[in-house]
């Protein structure tokens, strides 16, 4: 799941946002969060935990929509995004591994707000920086 995972981010961070990132291994300061699921067919659920800093998901509206006058209320939508267009790109590549549509489900992304991210312990998380903006995923079954 983990390297399904860590293709998904660079998909979407090297190939729709074109930006290079790094592998980073702390990270601290305020974090935005969302978490949305993946259900095998079998009932196996797995939770994912995106969390970013607000510089990132700056940088983010900036490449999506071209608007540099980020508002709080920006944070919400675009960290629900971020979850839909990764998890959903990971989704995608676990269904076609499998060889059909419908062997794994996508939930819809919940807004978890500014979330302190040591409080949910994941299985498996990766973290990433651009420019010292820094963000991480991760999952829990």
């Amino acid at each position: 799941m983990l390297k399904t995972l860590e293709y998904s981010v660079i998909h979407f961070c090297e190939h729709i946002l074109q930006i290079h990132i790094n592998a980073a291994q702390d990270i601290e300061g305020e974090f935005y969060g969302s978490s949305i699921s993946v259900v095998e067919k079998s009932g196996l659920e797995y939770n994912f935990y995106l969390f970013f800093s607000e510089e990132f998901l700056k940088l983010i509206s900036k490449i999506f929509i071209g608007d540099e006058n980020f508002q709080e209320d920006d944070c919400c939508d675009l960290t629900k995004e971020c979850a839909n267009q990764i998890i959903g790109y990971a989704k995608k590549l676990l269904n076609d591994t499998k060889g059909g549509d419908d062997e794994y489900k996508l939930s819809i992304p919940e807004y978890l707000g500014k979330a302190d991210f040591s409080t949910i312990v994941l299985d498996e998380s990766l973290t990433y920086c651009f420019e010292k903006n820094y963000f991480r995923i991760g999952y829990c079954k």
